[in-house]
C-alpha cells in the first residue's frame, strides 16, 4: 500500500460540481475491493488535509461518508 489513496483523478474530475458522491465513484476499478475501507479512510484523511482544493467532506451518514466537488 502506497500513503496516497487509490482515486481515479479523471472520474473525480468527470464529477459536476455541486454533486455529492461516495469515495465508491472515483475509487480505481482495478483496486482490490477488500481494500476500499482503508483506502476509503486515506481519501478522507486527504480532503481533510485539503490535498484536493477542490473537494469537501459534505455529510457523515454514518454508514457512507458523502462528499461534495466545489
Amino acid at each position: 500500500m502506497t500513503d496516497k489513496s487509490h482515486i481515479c483523478l479523471n472520474k473525480l474530475d468527470k464529477v459536476p460540481k455541486g454533486k455529492p458522491f461516495e469515495y465508491k465513484d472515483v475509487v480505481q476499478d482495478d483496486f482490490a475491493l477488500e481494500n476500499h475501507t482503508e483506502d476509503g479512510k486515506r481519501f478522507k484523511s486527504e480532503v481533510q488535509k485539503g490535498v484536493y482544493d477542490n473537494v469537501k467532506l459534505e455529510k457523515d451518514t454514518g454508514s457512507h461518508l458523502l462528499y461534495k466537488k466545489l
